[in-house]
């Protein structure tokens, strides 16, 4: 059974819908259908799940993990959003087009459920509830994954960082985590250098803002971390 994907509940009053929240929309042949064509795959840290130019041909949905979104502009590469467990993979652009135009990285260890894209597109053409829900679910992805990238270019350097460790602190459900990523990887995210990034975090250190030991952080000041993140 797909972790989280059996909950029920009254979701039709809720503003965005869930990956999770989707299943309720399905009937129960639909729903077997789907658990019973699962095909399950775990990728180590730092292992590709999806390259660029993919000729999509499953839905990918993150069991446990999580995953970055990187984008090649020819120029450079920028990561243009994390992606958390309980979530699709790409789902806002695999009906566009089959090929896929990002790369997607699995920066923890992650566990992947793949769906056979031919299943939805059937469940999309006989269940117009579910259809009409997944437009609204991908809406929302949409929506999150343009804020996400312009909540960090808007900022300076100390008001990024304030805001990623604060993201990482709602991923983990902790104010002390192990950050998953390196500092080269975080400035990818941010926008700003690598030297940046390590000079920022050193401050915030002494500062007593976060206390840091290669990649264990914790959250010293909350609420000052939040504050830089709004002024920043």
């Amino acid at each position: 059974m797909i972790e989280g994907f059996n909950r029920g509940g009254n979701i039709a009053k809720t503003r965005t819908i869930s990956a999770v929240s989707l299943i309720d929309f399905l009937t129960e042949a639909e729903k077997t259908e789907l658990i019973e064509n699962r095909v399950e795959v775990e990728f180590e840290a730092g292992e590709t799940i999806i390259r660029e130019g993919f000729v999509a041909s499953n839905i990918l949905y993150i069991e446990e993990g999580l995953v970055k979104l990187d984008v090649n502009t020819g120029k450079k590469t920028s990561t243009v959003s994390l992606m958390r467990s309980k979530s699709f993979i790409g789902i806002i652009c695999t009906f566009a087009g089959r090929n896929i135009n990002f790369s997607a990285i699995a920066i923890e260890k992650t566990k992947i459920s793949l769906f056979d894209i031919h299943l939805f597109e059937k469940f999309i053409k006989n269940n117009g509830e579910f259809a009409f829900h997944l437009i609204r679910h991908m809406s929302g992805v949409t929506n999150e994954i343009v804020h996400n990238m312009s909540k960090f270019s808007s900022k300076n350097i100390d008001g990024a960082i304030s805001i990623l460790l604060c993201d990482f602190c709602e991923i983990y459900k902790s104010d002390s985590f192990v950050i998953p990523v390196n500092r080269i990887e975080i400035a990818k995210i941010l926008g700003y250098s690598k030297e940046s990034v390590i000079n920022t975090l050193s401050k915030f250190n002494k500062d007593g803002i976060i206390s840091i030991r290669d990649k264990k952080i914790e959250i010293l000041d909350k609420k000052r971390l939040k504050h830089i993140g709004e002024i920043g």
